[in-house]
């Protein structure tokens, strides 16, 4: 059964829209949009199960250069 999840990001605003244009060509991420408030980005993911949601999160969101800070909220209904 797949995983949906809601990433927030915190970016350094001089990169934004380039850490945006590489999450929206990731596998599993369905939207990736600028917001306002204390996050700077939402991403919409899907993945096979929750390690393959991790390593989509930990493994290459986190790496991008201008990613300061990730939040994910796992969907449960």
């Amino acid at each position: 059964m797949p995983v949906y999840a809601y990433v927030l990001l915190r970016c350094s605003r001089a990169r934004l829209h380039d850490v945006l244009d590489q999450v929206r060509r990731m596998e599993g991420v369905k939207s990736a949009s600028p917001i306002t408030g204390r996050f700077d980005a939402v991403v919409e993911a899907e993945a096979e199960d929750l390690r393959k949601l991790a390593e989509l999160v930990v493994g290459r969101i986190q790496a991008i250069e201008g990613v300061e800070r990730t939040e994910t909220l796992v969907a449960v209904g």
